[in-house]
């Protein structure tokens, strides 16, 4: 995977800390923007790490600066990982388009953002929908559903008495740009 980032020469921004000094270049009039390409190798986790702090970084040097992913570089992908964009808000599943109602997919999205946490029915209720106004039966039928969509019956799991949370080895990855 590659990120590439730009930012505008003259932005303000906190300055990093170099472990070796890096000679100063002249300012010269209408420089160009300054272009980092990056190869990040390794788990996806690292990756998302590296991406999530590039954004931060790019966030603090303002409007010039952004963050862009290679579209040519393919990212390896863990066999029958799940893939959800929040901006198009589509999921894949081994390049395949999941057709998921709306539901579906803010429930799948909200347990993705949220790992190793149990929700009950009622805070799904809340935090899904938005409100509280129908059955704890709606969410069981809801996870039913994505359950067999996503053709992974362990993907959710029921935690008896309390609720549901995304397993622990649940292959999701949320793409935020």
């Amino acid at each position: 995977m590659s990120a590439l980032a730009v930012a505008h020469p003259h932005a303000t921004y906190p300055r990093p800390v170099l472990l070796r000094s890096v000679p100063a270049t002249p300012v010269l009039d209408e420089e160009p923007p300054v272009t980092v390409t990056i190869s990040i190798s390794g788990g996806a986790s690292g990756r998302e790490r590296v991406l999530a702090a590039l954004r931060e970084l790019v966030d603090a040097a303002g409007e010039s600066a952004a963050v862009e992913l290679d579209p040519d570089v393919a990212t390896p992908r863990a066999d029958g990982e799940i893939q959800l964009d929040p901006r198009a808000r589509t999921a894949f599943r081994d390049g395949r388009l999941l057709e998921l109602s709306r539901l579906e997919y803010d429930l799948l999205l909200f347990l993705a953002r949220h790992p190793r946490q149990v929700f009950s029915r009622a805070q799904l209720l809340t935090h899904v929908w938005g409100h509280r106004h129908t059955t704890n039966r709606t969410v069981d039928v809801h996870v039913s559903r994505l359950r067999t969509k996503v053709d992974d019956p362990e993907l959710i799991t029921t935690v008896y008495g309390l609720g549901y949370r995304l397993a622990d080895e649940a292959p999701i990855t949320v793409t935020d740009r």
